[in-house]
């Protein structure tokens, strides 16, 4: 079974917007954010700065903010990877023909596998990583970074935090969203233009959502007695959020079958993990939702009642007014 490192969010070096390029900033931020980068300065933030040689383009000077794309190639039969202060997301080019052995220790969890050209190994922050191949054919890799302040804020917006975010390492991975997003990023990386540059910046908090989808452990998930197991809850809060947007009510029974478990059971059990009821939770939800709309966008008040789904603009003014203690109206006039 894989083992999981726990990144404490708390110890990287305070996290700045753009990632890859510094803003401008008081005298004061930027003696704490040089500070706290030096506490750092012998973590890499990715693998050009280790094996510059294997380097074939790099999006180091394309402007892209929150994200860096590395397309690398090399013939090492080993590879010794120190601790990251980026999550690496790491897509097989190849080579083409008969599949690859690879064997790789990350955060001491021994992986081995073949590989096929579109698998994907991921490695987390902060953990160091020794890579085994049984062949010296050249190795092509597209290389995808993100740092762990990022992926946490990214999931904050997208009502996915749940506490502390714990990636985990894989190796050989059949992701068709995420090989689909890291081959678009290819092609722009080759592009260099500023569409590309655009482009990265949007497809960037996609890939962090995918991380935390898919690859992570939510940590301060109670399995107490009677409380749903991490996987079932991640399982349970993906499917409604996939449905916010849809109008009327979540079937809760529906959201229960999903996870395998009555709706008695689950709605007790999903109380008890999350302190609220799945009812609750919903309407908050899309609350979230609508507040977002409402302060990014000037979409008709109607147009965000459906949009975070609710059934009527008055059904939608009336719980915003409960919960937010003011209207739509003013919500939006006070931003």
């Amino acid at each position: 079974m894989l083992q999981t490192q726990s990144i404490n969010i708390e110890s990287y070096p305070p996290y700045k917007e753009p990632f890859w390029g510094r803003p401008s900033q008081s005298r004061k931020a930027l003696i704490l954010s040089e500070t706290m980068e030096n506490r750092f300065r012998g973590m890499q933030s990715d693998l050009s700065q280790v094996y510059p040689e294997a380097v074939i383009t790099s999006s180091q000077d394309l402007g892209w903010q929150n994200i860096r794309v590395l397309q690398m190639r090399h013939t090492r039969r080993e590879m010794e990877v120190p601790p990251l202060e980026n999550h690496c997301v790491i897509l097989s080019l190849g080579p083409h023909g008969p599949k690859l052995w690879a064997s790789a220790t990350i955060a001491g969890c021994d992986l081995d596998r073949r590989l096929n050209p579109g698998e994907i190994a991921i490695i987390p922050a902060g953990v160091s990583s020794h890579w085994r191949w049984h062949s010296s054919r050249p190795q092509e890799t597209l290389q995808i970074y993100l740092h762990p302040q990022f992926v946490q804020k990214t999931a904050e917006r997208c009502d996915l935090n749940h506490g502390q975010q714990v990636i985990e390492p894989q190796l050989g991975v059949r992701d068709e969203q995420l090989g689909y997003l890291a081959i678009s990023l290819l092609y722009e990386l080759k592009g260099k233009n500023v569409v590309g540059r655009l482009y990265a910046d949007s497809v960037a908090p996609v890939i962090a959502v995918q991380l935390v989808r898919r690859y992570s452990c939510l940590k301060d998930v109670r399995i107490s007695k009677g409380g749903m197991a991490p996987q079932k809850l991640r399982r349970a809060i993906e499917y409604i959020s996939d449905q916010l947007e849809q109008e009327g009510e979540i079937a809760l029974a529906v959201v229960a079958e999903e996870v395998g478990m009555s709706y008695y059971h689950f709605s007790r059990a999903f109380k008890q993990s999350m302190g609220l009821s799945p009812i609750n939770y919903i309407t908050r939800q899309r609350m979230e939702r609508a507040k977002r709309l409402l302060a990014e966008t000037e979409l008709p008040i109607a147009e965000i009642a459906l949009r975070a789904g609710f059934s009527s603009q008055s059904h939608f003014t009336t719980s915003f007014r409960r919960l937010a203690g003011v209207t739509p109206s003013t919500f939006r006039r006070g931003m």
